[in-house]
């Protein structure tokens, strides 16, 4: 999974993410299951292997945000490969060699990706012999955030893909997450309590909105580090800030990303 961060607020919006993946495997057990005989009408233990997806080597230096079309900022969670690439490498090649329109908002830019990404996905899933009319209507195993300008308001528009494609924006001052978002979720909870310790985002400056996505994945990360569960958010935290003037700025950027963008 990942934790994907941006906040709208006056100078922009910024976006951040983890840079830790992990690695999924099929682990095989012996189950032990109780069967029916039909000739001698008793019950028999037995024995039978199944296999449980369960997390195992994690990598560190994933690329999950990054531009697109030198206006929007992409935060990418969920699976990290389709089809053999990565979401990174498909998004970017897609950029380059897609023959589409450039578009003209960020609503558009995200459609215009769904649409791309939810194809790789049914290619991904008929390679595996499967169809994606097989699997539950709330099944969702990738998922990006858009942000970007609609004129001057700043819009993050939430993908979800999976059987089906869900798109949606918030386009008020303030911070949406995606991912790996409950301990976040537990923080915001005490808002509840006391409205007083809710961040007020419409006076945040760039520096208090980049600290404070830095906070949500900094602090995920350590909660799962001391958890008996693998950590799912990790690594180099990247950020990034979109502005309706200058595009896709980095604001801070892992070297290999540095690398992979041509920065020097």
């Amino acid at each position: 999974m990942t934790l994907i961060v941006s906040l709208r607020i006056p100078d922009g919006i910024v976006i951040a993410g983890d840079s830790l993946a992990t690695m999924i495997q099929q682990a095989r057990y012996q189950a032990e299951v109780e069967v029916d005989c039909p000739h001698c009408e008793q019950q028999h233990k037995a024995y039978v292997p199944i296999e449980i997806p369960a997390p195992g080597a994690t990598l560190s230096y994933a690329q999950k945000v990054f531009p697109f079309q030198g206006r929007y900022g992409i935060g990418t969670h969920g699976v990290g490969m389709l089809v053999g690439k990565s979401i990174y490498f498909a998004i970017r090649q897609f950029e380059v060699v897609g023959d589409f329109e450039p578009p003209a908002s960020v609503e558009e830019a995200a459609r215009l990706l769904a649409n791309y990404m939810h194809n790789l996905l049914k290619s991904q899933v008929e390679h595996d012999g499967a169809n994606l009319s097989d699997f539950p209507s709330n099944w969702s195993p990738l998922g990006f955030q858009v942000v970007g300008y609609r004129d001057d308001q700043p819009v993050t528009v939430l993908v979800n893909i999976g059987r089906e494609i869900s798109i949606s924006a918030e386009d008020t001052l303030g911070c949406t997450v995606s991912g790996q978002f409950e301990l976040v979720q537990a923080i915001w909870g005490t808002y509840d309590k006391d409205s007083s310790q809710k961040p007020p985002y419409h006076l945040f400056s760039l520096q208090d909105a980049i600290a404070y996505a830095e906070f949500l994945i900094g602090t995920t990360a350590q909660h799962q580090r001391f958890s008996s569960r693998a950590p799912s958010v990790g690594g180099d935290i990247d950020v990034a800030l979109v502005t309706p003037f200058n595009g896709f700025q980095w604001i801070r950027q892992k070297e290999i990303g540095r690398i992979l963008e041509g920065a020097t």
